[in-house]
């Protein structure tokens, strides 16, 4: 095949479809089915760690709970501090009454391992699994690592590390809860309570935890515990396993300072692994449970290479039929491509052909619907010439009215010479202050002008009023200069004056206009009022009500000698300085109506 041949060009373009559809759907499925079984093993991981570490909580709560029951017991507290380590009767009947008191306090079913009280010195008294009241050697006890540490706490509660029992002989591990107390509280501690409970209690509780019937087929999690040092509580009889869990240690200690809820956390090391954390206030101790990516994921990799090595084999069968459904493509292509090739406004129009078969393919119903598209297209030709001749008409007489306002003005002129001839002054006056007033109406410019032209042709209306009304109408325009630059829309000014004098007229004369300009801290203003007689109080809430409610995507008006509507104005404004714009429609206290244009300054902005 030719690179450049339709059928090249069919063959290539459906071979890589195929293989992108293909690999979209397996990378599809595989991140899926992935995301998916990431999911439930970070929850199934979460609330392992987090049921772990309720239970381990609930040992350590109820061993400090004994622990407290025991020292705040006075009786209890007052044997311990009496000569009852002595042999003799009167020691055997304190001994005897100093069990009665424990274990109501604790239950005789035993639910710790060991509850061991001794003083510095040696006296010790031991319930639980093993009954003594002896004297041992205080250096026995100063050199048992965990005292010093629980005499440190001076009364608080201490936890220890799994370690053997320190009091008796045995391969054994405990975890012991120790508080060291004193003979009065106002003195210096020198007695220890010690609350021991089989370290296998703690092993068994994550024995169950794992063995939970949605966790039996990940038998590859690991689980540690480690105290506020990261040294290790679970699992003990391991040196890899120990290793592992100061790297896990590491991402999850920076977590726990700032927060000690459980989370979860996804390592991207060398070895990929999903981590959950659980961190206790009360022991604080972090559980930690980990899960492989790699074997988290092998089934969905294993299926992954079965549906590449099945998508392979179906890319080569349908690149094969990709090749023979192109193939046979050619030759109608070709035809159609004749035809476009050979056509033209000479061939536009198709030449008759014979009946057409009721048997076709597509492309050969391709063909006949592009003969019957030169016939459409002719069709559609001619009529754009029609068009465009009566587009080119209609221009001809658009330039034509252009020439209106040059009419206008040319006459005006001619009226003003007249006049002047004739010594009409006020008659030239007025021709002059007209053309200015229609040259700035009629200015095809839409952009913002100075306020000091919008003020100059509202004075010049006001002069032609004056012509009509001489002394009956007066006005005063006291703007400052500073506001002389400041831009604004067309014809916001001399609309509102010519509705001042349209409805301030019913009054008796004479009828005042004053357009003032202040500028404020915040803001400027321009106010235009009138000495008539004002607005009515339902128009007046109308307006307020249409400015509230007014979109500001109205299309701007057309610029207009009369129609200008205080609407038209609002909305101009409004759509120029957006919010920083309010209009005030309101009666002046003294008589007449007053409308105030108020634009806020732009923040950071020095007021002008």
């Amino acid at each position: 095949m030719r690179t450049k041949s339709i059928q090249a060009k069919l063959f290539y373009n459906y071979s890589m479809l195929i293989i992108v559809v293909v690999i979209v759907i397996v990378v599809s499925f595989y991140f899926y089915i992935s995301g998916i079984l990431q999911k439930k093993a970070s929850e199934s991981l979460f609330q392992l760690s987090g049921h772990i570490s309720i239970e381990f909580d609930t040992q350590i709560r109820n061993m400090n709970s004994i622990s407290t029951k025991v020292l705040f017991s006075e009786p209890l507290h007052e044997l311990f501090y009496s000569s009852m380590f002595q042999i003799n009767k009167s020691s055997i009947d304190k001994q005897r009454r100093f069990n009665n008191i424990i274990y109501p306090i604790i239950g005789y079913d035993k639910p710790f391992r060991q509850i061991n009280m001794f003083r510095i010195t040696g006296e010790f008294a031991s319930i639980g699994d093993d009954f003594r009241f002896s004297v041992l050697p205080a250096k026995r006890i100063a050199t048992t690592s965990w005292v010093g540490d629980t005499l440190l706490q001076n009364g608080k509660k201490d936890i220890s590390l799994p370690h053997p029992d320190s009091w008796n002989r045995g391969d054994e591990f405990v975890i012991s809860l120790s508080r060291a107390f004193a003979p009065n509280w106002s003195e210096k501690v020198d007695s220890i309570l010690e609350v021991q409970q089989d370290y296998g209690v703690f092993t068994r509780i994550i024995d169950n935890a794992q063995a939970h019937p949605d966790l039996k087929k990940n038998k590859d999690i690991e689980i540690y515990v480690l105290d506020e040092q990261g040294r290790l509580v679970y699992p003990i009889d391991s040196v890899a396993k120990a290793a592992n869990a100061q790297t896990w240690w590491k991402l999850v200690k920076e977590r726990i300072n700032s927060d000690t809820s459980a989370k979860v956390i996804n390592s991207n090391g060398k070895n990929s692994n999903i981590i959950a954390y659980s961190a206790s206030d009360l022991s604080g101790w972090t559980v930690i449970a980990a899960e492989s990516k790699s074997r988290l994921l092998a089934p969905v990799n294993n299926f992954r290479n079965a549906i590449l090595v099945l998508g392979i084999l179906t890319l080569f069968v349908t690149l094969a039929i990709s090749y023979l459904v192109s193939r046979s493509l050619t030759i109608p292509i070709k035809q159609v491509h004749k035809s476009i090739k050979l056509l033209s406004l000479n061939t536009l129009p198709p030449k008759p052909q014979a009946k057409v078969p009721a048997r076709l393919n597509e492309l050969e119903h391709l063909n006949m619907a592009f003969n019957e598209m030169r016939l459409r297209l002719q069709e559609s030709l001619e009529e754009t010439v029609a068009s465009r001749e009566h587009e080119l008409e209609a221009h001809k007489f658009a330039l034509q009215a252009q020439m209106n306002p040059h009419f206008l003005y040319n006459t005006i002129t001619n009226i003003s010479i007249l006049a002047e001839d004739q010594g009409q002054t006020s008659i030239v006056g007025c021709c002059e202050r007209l053309a200015q007033m229609l040259r700035y109406i009629s200015s095809s410019d839409a952009a913002p002008v100075p306020l000091s032209e919008e003020l100059e042709h509202a004075r010049n209306y006001l002069n032609l009023m004056q012509l009509r009304y001489e002394d009956n109408i007066r006005f005063s325009i006291e703007v400052p200069a500073a506001l002389s630059h400041v831009e604004v829309p067309k014809l916001i000014v001399q609309p509102i004056v010519e509705n001042a004098i349209k409805y301030g007229i019913h009054v008796d004369p004479p009828w005042v206009i004053s357009i003032t300009g202040t500028v404020k801290e915040d803001r400027w203003e321009l106010s235009i009022r009138d000495n008539g007689h004002g607005f009515e109080e339902e128009s007046l809430a109308q307006l307020r009500k249409q400015f509230e409610t007014m979109d500001s995507t109205v299309k701007i008006p057309a610029l207009r000698i009369n129609g200008m509507g205080l609407m038209n104005i609002y909305t101009r404004l409004k759509l120029l300085f957006g919010n920083r714009f309010a209009m005030n429609v309101s009666n002046h206290p003294e008589g007449g109506a007053l409308v105030t244009l108020s634009v806020h300054h732009e923040r950071g902005d020095k007021p002008i």
